[in-house]
């Protein structure tokens, strides 16, 4: 277990947006929800997900992620619980970020955008790393206009394609500096604490 957990807050004309490290009883509390947006036939495509979760499958997988050095978070607009993203990977002063809107009719609402900033922010500021990667299946344009707008660019470095699942995947990062000028404003009105 992490000795810090962290939890991220923005409060913005569109209400109140929270991405916190949940705990052990917080992720059994979300479980059947979390196994539910895995199991979808859009999101499990989209995330390249080839088994079915349960809700111990769950449990089992934030167990296996905290153990390999993942930060794992839980994402909430007000008190609505939305979807979770992670972390992970981290070494080198690099690390590689995912995130899933859970519910279908959440998505594409500029939501995941907002999640994803709320991340880079923290692995940039309290993490202290210096490049972010993702790997995005060529279908899923959705999460590739996601991260473009957030400023990654399609990387094929080998440090970049080490980060793939399979060689169709797309490839991008963004550098911490880059990351930081184009999104000073926003950032402005976020709030790290430690939970």
């Amino acid at each position: 277990m992490h000795a810090r957990r962290f939890r991220i807050e923005w409060a913005g004309a569109g209400g109140v947006l929270v991405a916190a490290q949940p705990t052990g009883k917080e992720v059994s509390a979300h479980a059947a929800e979390l196994a539910a947006a895995y199991n979808d036939a859009h999101n499990s495509a989209m995330m390249a997900n080839t088994i079915r979760f349960s809700e111990a499958d769950v449990v089992l997988h934030y167990e296996a992620m905290e153990q390999e050095g993942a930060r794992q978070f839980f994402f909430y607009e007000g008190a609505s619980f939305v979807g979770d993203g992670d972390v992970r990977n981290i070494a080198g002063g690099a690390a590689e970020l995912a995130i899933l809107i859970a519910s279908r009719h959440a998505q594409g609402k500029g939501l995941g955008t907002r999640f994803a900033l709320l991340l880079h922010l923290l692995a940039f500021r309290e993490l202290a790393l210096e490049r972010l990667y993702v790997t995005i299946l060529p279908e899923n344009a959705a999460s590739r206009r996601l991260f473009e707008r957030i400023g990654h660019r399609v990387d094929t470095s080998p440090e970049a394609r080490a980060y793939v699942d399979d060689e169709r995947d797309v490839s991008m990062s963004i550098a911490k500096d880059e990351f930081e000028r184009e999104h000073a404003a926003a950032l402005a009105e976020v709030r790290i604490s430690e939970a």
